[in-house]
């Protein structure tokens, strides 16, 4: 009989070639075999290990797979992507490592830890259970599945270092505010004074030394002509000053007084008012110091030594 033809190894018929086929044939036959099974199993370039039981094991589980809580089963997921199991356990990894365990929840839903892990669940868990976070960063939150919750996570101080390069704009800004305060300490060469109206030191906003300067003091310009004012840094004057009779203006006092004429002059009651002689006023004034001051402003003043 004429060759049979088949592309797949289901279109083969079994009872070929018959006895009264040409031996010459039997050559076209094995040619199909091989043909039909390369056309069946394309993707296979390996050995098949697994044993007729394993693979038809496989199948029939994965064709009553279920979306439900069924034990040893494969899960299903039903038309919306959801399925029910009892326990969940997922990993956490990237920057932040760990474990979340989630249990009796109606549904669960889990995303990629590495864009922010995100469990979410539907119903109550039968026993409540700790989410805890531990190594560089570490936070603990009790979770029942009932509320969504927050862990409060601290980072270990020394647990990491990043460069310049790794925040964005950081290498910038510094170049700014150096150029900033190298434009600042140029204006302020060592001997300047810098005033504010804030204790903050100098130093501490755009470098150098300083040192507080003229407590309680004012500042004048030097006068090479006056010796009280022709040393930088000199220091006089009083908060307060006590007049001398030497710096008091020069004055007289007025007053009234009886006398007789030629001594022959009587008043009421008798007696001589004698000779005129010389007396002095009734004190007034208290003598204490006055102020000296003239009117100010306090200011908080720094003098750069370096």
């Amino acid at each position: 009989m004429a060759l049979e033809t088949s592309t797949y190894i289901n279109g083969l018929v079994a009872t070929n070639p018959t006895s009264t086929d040409n031996v010459g044939d039997g050559d076209n036959h094995i040619r199909l075999l091989k043909s039909t099974i390369k056309s069946t199993f394309p993707n296979i370039t390996g050995a098949v290990t697994a044993t007729h039981s394993a693979i038809d094991s496989g199948i029939a589980l994965a064709n009553t797979a279920t979306n439900a809580n069924t034990a040893s089963s494969i899960v299903k997921r039903d038309a919306s992507g959801n399925f029910s199991a009892e326990v969940i356990t997922a990993g956490l990894t990237g920057d932040v490592t760990g474990d979340v365990y989630a249990q009796n929840g109606t549904s669960v839903v889990l995303q990629n830890g590495t864009d922010g892990t995100d469990a979410t669940f539907s119903g109550k868990l039968a026993t409540a259970r700790a989410i805890a976070l531990t190594g560089d960063v570490t936070g603990t939150a009790n979770f029942d599945g009932s509320a969504d919750i927050s862990i409060t996570a601290t980072v270990a101080d020394d647990s990491h270092n990043h460069t310049i390069a790794n925040i964005d704009d950081l290498q910038a800004a510094l170049d700014t505010k150096t150029t900033q305060a190298n434009a600042i300490l140029g204006a302020h060469p060592v001997g300047s004074i810098y005033t504010s109206t804030v204790a903050t030191n100098p130093g501490d906003i755009f470098g150098g030394t300083w040192a507080a300067f003229g407590a309680g003091k004012v500042l004048v310009g030097i006068d090479s002509s006056d010796t009280s004012f022709d040393t930088v840094e000199d220091t006089g004057g009083a908060k307060t000053h006590t007049l001398t009779v030497d710096e008091i203006p020069s004055h007289t006092h007025e007053f009234t007084a009886m006398q007789d004429t030629n001594n022959s002059v009587n008043r009421s009651g008798g007696g001589d008012l004698g000779a005129p002689a010389s007396s002095t006023t009734a004190a007034t004034g208290g003598g204490a110091a006055h102020n000296n001051l003239q009117p100010y402003i306090v200011v908080y003043m720094f003098k750069r030594t370096a």
